[in-house]
Protein backbone atom coordinates (compact mmCIF):
# COMPACT_ATOMS: atom_id res chain seq x y z
CA UNK A 1 0.00 0.00 0.00
CA UNK A 2 1.47 3.55 -0.84
CA UNK A 3 0.54 6.91 0.70
CA UNK A 4 -1.84 7.92 -1.62
CA UNK A 5 -4.03 5.29 -0.39
CA UNK A 6 -3.36 6.24 2.97
CA UNK A 7 -4.45 9.45 2.66
CA UNK A 8 -7.74 8.36 0.69
CA UNK A 9 -8.12 6.35 3.91
CA UNK A 10 -7.82 9.17 6.24
CA UNK A 11 -10.21 11.21 4.33
CA UNK A 12 -12.52 9.25 4.12
CA UNK A 13 -12.38 8.63 7.93
CA UNK A 14 -12.51 12.39 8.65
CA UNK A 15 -15.75 12.54 6.23
CA UNK A 16 -17.11 9.94 8.49
CA UNK A 17 -16.16 11.56 11.34
CA UNK A 18 -17.85 14.89 10.28
CA UNK A 19 -21.45 13.32 9.23
CA UNK A 20 -21.79 11.48 12.54
CA UNK A 21 -21.34 15.11 14.53
CA UNK A 22 -23.55 16.12 11.63
CA UNK A 23 -26.03 13.30 12.11
CA UNK A 24 -26.11 13.70 15.67
CA UNK A 25 -26.95 17.60 15.75
CA UNK A 26 -30.26 17.12 13.70
CA UNK A 27 -31.27 14.46 16.03
CA UNK A 28 -30.64 16.82 19.48
CA UNK A 29 -33.89 17.82 20.96
CA UNK A 30 -33.36 21.68 20.94
CA UNK A 31 -36.24 23.38 23.54
CA UNK A 32 -36.79 27.40 23.29
CA UNK A 33 -37.86 28.94 26.69
CA UNK A 34 -40.78 30.19 24.76
CA UNK A 35 -42.35 30.00 21.51
CA UNK A 36 -43.39 34.06 21.26
CA UNK A 37 -40.62 35.44 23.05
CA UNK A 38 -40.77 38.25 21.20
CA UNK A 39 -44.52 39.00 21.89
CA UNK A 40 -43.54 38.36 25.47
CA UNK A 41 -40.75 40.58 24.72
CA UNK A 42 -42.95 43.49 24.12
CA UNK A 43 -45.20 42.84 27.24
CA UNK A 44 -42.21 42.87 29.66
CA UNK A 45 -43.02 46.33 31.64
CA UNK A 46 -46.39 44.90 31.96
CA UNK A 47 -44.45 41.95 33.86
CA UNK A 48 -42.30 44.48 35.76
CA UNK A 49 -45.94 46.55 36.70
CA UNK A 50 -47.18 43.29 37.79
CA UNK A 51 -44.09 41.65 40.10
CA UNK A 52 -44.03 45.33 41.80
CA UNK A 53 -47.66 44.59 42.58
CA UNK A 54 -46.54 41.32 44.11
CA UNK A 55 -43.56 42.83 45.92
CA UNK A 56 -45.77 45.30 47.93
CA UNK A 57 -48.22 42.70 49.49
CA UNK A 58 -47.93 42.64 53.30
CA UNK A 59 -47.23 38.62 52.95
CA UNK A 60 -45.67 36.75 50.30
CA UNK A 61 -46.81 33.33 49.19
CA UNK A 62 -45.89 30.69 51.19
CA UNK A 63 -44.95 27.03 49.85
CA UNK A 64 -45.63 23.94 52.12
CA UNK A 65 -45.16 20.15 52.09
CA UNK A 66 -47.82 18.44 53.49
CA UNK A 67 -48.02 14.95 53.04
CA UNK A 68 -48.48 14.01 48.52
CA UNK A 69 -48.73 17.86 48.37
CA UNK A 70 -47.61 21.29 47.93
CA UNK A 71 -49.58 23.86 48.72
CA UNK A 72 -49.21 27.25 47.90
CA UNK A 73 -50.89 29.77 50.40
CA UNK A 74 -51.87 33.42 49.03
CA UNK A 75 -51.74 36.69 50.79
CA UNK A 76 -54.63 37.09 52.96
CA UNK A 77 -55.38 40.44 51.41
CA UNK A 78 -55.96 39.04 48.12
CA UNK A 79 -57.54 35.85 48.63
CA UNK A 80 -61.18 36.98 48.74
CA UNK A 81 -60.49 39.30 45.44
CA UNK A 82 -58.97 36.89 43.09
CA UNK A 83 -60.84 36.49 39.86
CA UNK A 84 -58.71 34.46 37.79
CA UNK A 85 -55.08 33.19 37.63
CA UNK A 86 -52.76 30.26 37.18
CA UNK A 87 -49.44 28.75 38.52
CA UNK A 88 -47.12 27.59 35.72
CA UNK A 89 -44.46 24.82 36.92
CA UNK A 90 -41.77 26.18 34.35
CA UNK A 91 -39.15 22.57 33.80
CA UNK A 92 -36.17 24.93 32.21
CA UNK A 93 -34.67 21.36 31.08
CA UNK A 94 -37.69 19.75 29.93
CA UNK A 95 -40.48 21.84 27.90
CA UNK A 96 -42.61 18.56 28.21
CA UNK A 97 -42.16 18.64 32.07
CA UNK A 98 -44.12 22.38 32.38
CA UNK A 99 -47.50 22.17 34.35
CA UNK A 100 -50.66 24.83 34.12
CA UNK A 101 -53.01 24.74 36.80
CA UNK A 102 -55.83 26.98 37.90
CA UNK A 103 -55.49 29.17 40.52
CA UNK A 104 -58.59 27.85 42.51
CA UNK A 105 -58.21 28.89 45.99
CA UNK A 106 -59.59 26.42 49.10
CA UNK A 107 -61.58 27.68 51.91
CA UNK A 108 -58.31 28.57 53.66
CA UNK A 109 -56.56 30.27 50.76
CA UNK A 110 -54.69 28.21 49.96
CA UNK A 111 -53.83 26.22 46.67
CA UNK A 112 -52.99 22.07 46.43
CA UNK A 113 -51.04 20.43 43.88
CA UNK A 114 -50.27 16.49 44.19
CA UNK A 115 -46.56 16.23 43.96
CA UNK A 116 -47.22 13.21 41.69
CA UNK A 117 -48.00 15.38 39.01
CA UNK A 118 -44.27 16.35 38.94
CA UNK A 119 -41.13 14.83 38.22
CA UNK A 120 -38.37 15.38 40.87
CA UNK A 121 -35.69 18.18 40.17
CA UNK A 122 -36.19 21.90 39.81
CA UNK A 123 -39.22 24.35 38.40
CA UNK A 124 -39.58 27.73 38.61
CA UNK A 125 -42.95 28.06 39.42
CA UNK A 126 -44.59 31.27 37.99
CA UNK A 127 -47.89 32.70 39.86
CA UNK A 128 -50.02 35.09 37.62
CA UNK A 129 -53.88 35.99 39.20
CA UNK A 130 -55.58 39.20 38.64
CA UNK A 131 -57.65 41.11 41.38
CA UNK A 132 -60.79 43.28 40.56
CA UNK A 133 -58.46 45.92 39.63
CA UNK A 134 -54.68 45.01 39.88
CA UNK A 135 -52.42 41.98 38.16
CA UNK A 136 -49.99 40.24 40.14
CA UNK A 137 -46.88 37.81 38.85
CA UNK A 138 -44.26 36.56 41.54
CA UNK A 139 -41.76 33.44 40.55
CA UNK A 140 -40.22 31.30 42.99
CA UNK A 141 -37.61 28.06 42.53
CA UNK A 142 -38.67 24.65 44.07
CA UNK A 143 -36.86 21.44 44.06
CA UNK A 144 -39.06 18.30 44.24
Amino acid sequence: MNWGHGVTIGFALFVVYILSFVYRSYNQNIDLVSEDYYAQEVAFQGRIDESANAEHLADEVTISRPEGFIEFGFPSEVTNSITSGEIHFFRPSDKAMDIKVPLQLNDSGKVRVPIQVLKQGRYQVKFSWNTEDKAYYLAKDIVI
